[in-house]
Order: C-alpha cells, then structure tokens, then sequence
C-alpha cells in the first residue's frame, strides 16, 4: 500500500517482518496496531478452521455452532461476543492515518469501510495477504478455460452465446429448467445453479411474481459498488520501478476527514514479469477505481454523454495515478478504459456491479444471503453469496452448493 505522503508499507510476509513495518509506519500508534492484526490473526484461524469443519458456516445450526465452539475453548466467547461488532470497534487506540490504511484494504476486499464492516469478515479478510498470495498464469481467462475444461471432461456442455432468460416452474413452485433467449427450455433433473448475482437471480431468473415481497425489500438493502477501470501499456522499465506488481494507493483529497470510497483510493495491478501478458518489453496492467454504478445509467440522453463522462472520469483518474505513483513517468500508455456499462454490456450483472454485497453487519453471517433460496431446487454462487468476493471466496461458495447437491458420503 502506498500511503498519501507516498510511504510504502507490504502488506505481507512473515508475522514479525509485518509487525515491523507496522511500528516503522505508524510510530504514533505502533503497538495499538501492531496488537490489532495479532488479535484479527488470532480470531481468523479460528474461523478459518471453523469454516473447513463446515463449509455454510452462515447457516450453521446452534449444535453445530456448540460443537464449534468447543473445539475452540479460548477464543470461542471473543468471536462469540465480537458477531455484531463493527471493525471499527477494534481499532481503539489507533490514530486516522492507520485506520484509512485498514479502510482501504476493507473498502477493496469488503466493499465497505471500517466502521460498516463486519469485525469477524474483516480479521479474515485483512490477514489473508499474511499467509501468502498467488498469481495465475494467463490471468482470469486461464482459470475461465480450466473450469470450461473441466466441465467438459466431467460429461457437462458449454454453450456460449445463450442467454438465460427465466426459470420455468413445474406445478409444485420446483424449477423445472432454465426458458432461453431462443425460446428453448434446457430442463434440470436435480437442481439449476445460478452464478448470476443476488439481484439478478431473483430479479431476473426467479422473476417478481414468485420471488416473496418480503425478500424484494431485503434485496433492495444489500448494497454494491461500480468499478471504473482503466487498462494500461506498461513499459518494463516502470513497473521495475514500481514498489510491487499490486498497489493499492490511499489519497486524503478531504483533509483527514472520513473515509471515501471513490475519492480516496485506487488500485494498480501489474502482470507479473513472468507472465507479461503484453508484447516484449512491456507488461499488461489495470487501474481499478470505486464508481457509484447508478449514476452511470442516468442521464444519458444519447451515447455522446456517457462518451464524455468516460472521458472525464479518465482524465481524473488517470491524474491521480500519476500524482501517487510518479515513478510511472512516461512508461505508463491507456489502451482502453471499462465503466459499470462495459461490465453491464459483458455479464448482464445488475448495473455493471462488481465486487459482490458490502460485507456490513446487515449482510453479514446469519444475515448474509447464502446459496439457499425459496425454490427448493434454485442454489447460488458467486461473489454475492457467503463468504463474499474474490476467487477463495466465490471457490468456497461452490463448494456449498456442491455439498448440498452431492454430500460426501459419510460427512
């Protein structure tokens, strides 16, 4: 991360190390900080631990909860005590500056900041860099192919280009299948999955007449960010330059005041050089950026707007690069930019959203929408189901659904 006054800290590596470059950091409040992610640390093991005995923790049993519970004795009442605190909560005796470092990273990895995010996501959410991330070669059209791939080889189909329009329901409420665009209805012998987002399963597939009134009002509740993308021609000489192929950059445009989600951050991703992705002597990079996904389908009475809009939110954007990472100078070309309408136009995700539901205490664990809904066959996954967004989470959402559809015998 590189803070306002360009300090960089590594947000990894070994416990001490970080510890270190903790206290180095924030002097002013080095052992309040240093104690906060030994506790979120403390508390995230035992979560994680948790989660392996039972995967769809957010819809676990009060006897499964005890049982838990009791394999954890020491840390068990904390976490118990700790489900209806905010992050915020615990970053007693921490100055501002540390506390927007901890937003930054929450707004990225939970879409919300401290003070809305729920404390138990954000221990694990924040002490996921420590234990070591990974890079995919070819980037997140590799791991696309291999799932393609692996569809194949287990019997399944891939059908490209086919849009799914609508459930269809036999005369019990089950779902019968999936209509199609075309009119053809694919039919379902056990279950249909849905990797749409919360919004767009009911909204779309379940459609308002069978989806519950008091559900309507719930899915309007849960809240989720646009993203304003720019993708970028790095020569080899600036990324070298630069302190890690990933940069997460912390602004302070409003002099200290509170945290701002569109303003205050952006993040540079970087091809790793063993994976250019680019032609020879350059890298492939993306600069990623908070936008509010509503205001992008307002207002816009023909193409022109949006053009210029785009073309403002570039200009911005692209200065605020320049001015956190000046190291970049020259070797830093746009080739393309993507709003919420890109996304929108590509994945048909309500309003062009990534990134999944803010994790607030709302749409957290018990309150979290999970991969159950009310039509008995209809399951979810995605990043806007628990446990939330990124690749080990949406993986970890599979593999509920996966546990609900084919138990493994003798679990």
């Amino acid at each position: 991360m590189r803070l306002p006054e360009g300090l960089d800290v590594r947000v990894g590596g070994p416990a001490g190390e970080f510890h270190a470059s903790l206290r180095e950091s924030f002097p002013e409040c080095a052992e309040a900080a240093v104690r906060f992610y030994r506790e979120a640390a403390e508390v995230a093991d035992a979560l994680r631990r948790a989660a392996r005995r039972a995967p769809a923790l957010a819809e676990a049993s009060r006897l499964q909860i005890l049982k838990l519970a009791a394999a954890a004795p020491r840390l068990a009442p904390r976490i118990l005590a700790a489900r209806g605190d905010a992050a915020a909560t615990h970053l007693a005796g921490t100055s501002a500056r540390f506390r927007h470092f901890i937003d930054a990273q929450l707004q990225l990895y939970a879409q919300v900041p401290s003070d809305s995010c729920a404390y138990l996501y954000a221990a694990v959410a924040l002490t996921e860099p420590l234990r070591g991330m990974y890079a995919l070669g070819g980037g997140g059209q590799a791991l696309a192919d291999a799932l393609a791939e692996s569809i194949k080889k287990s019997g399944g189909t891939v059908r490209l280009d086919t849009t799914a329009l609508k459930l269809a329901f036999d005369e019990s409420g089950r779902a019968a299948g999936v209509t199609l665009l075309s009119g053809e209805t694919v039919g379902t012998t056990r279950a249909v999955v849905s990797n749409l987002t919360v919004w767009d399963t009911y909204g779309k597939l379940v459609g308002a007449d069978h989806t519950p009134a008091g559900l309507r009002s719930r899915l309007k509740q849960l809240k989720g960010w646009g993203a304003y993308q720019i993708f970028v021609s790095l020569e080899e000489d600036a990324a070298g330059r630069l302190p890690s192929d990933k940069v997460l950059a912390l602004s302070d445009p409003r002099g200290g005041e509170s945290f701002d989600a569109e303003s205050s951050l952006f993040m540079l991703g970087a091809a790793p050089a063993w994976d250019a992705r680019a032609p020879a002597g350059r890298r492939s990079a993306t600069v990623s950026a908070f936008t509010d996904a509503e205001q992008w389908f307002s207002f816009h009475s023909d193409e022109s707007e949006h053009e210029e809009q785009d073309a403002r939110s570039l200009e911005a954007l692209w200065a605020r690069v320049h001015a956190a990472l000046p190291e970049l100078g020259a070797g830093a070309e746009v080739f393309e930019t993507a709003t919420p309408r890109t996304f929108y136009e590509h994945t048909r995700r309500r309003l062009g959203m990534v990134g999944g539901v803010g994790q607030s205490l709302g749409a957290f664990g018990a309150n979290a929408p999970t991969h159950r809904t009310h039509v008995p066959n209809l399951l979810m996954v995605g990043d806007t189901v628990f446990p939330g967004n990124g690749v080990a989470a949406v993986t970890h959402s599979a593999l509920v659904a996966a546990d609900e559809l084919a138990p493994v015998r003798g679990k």
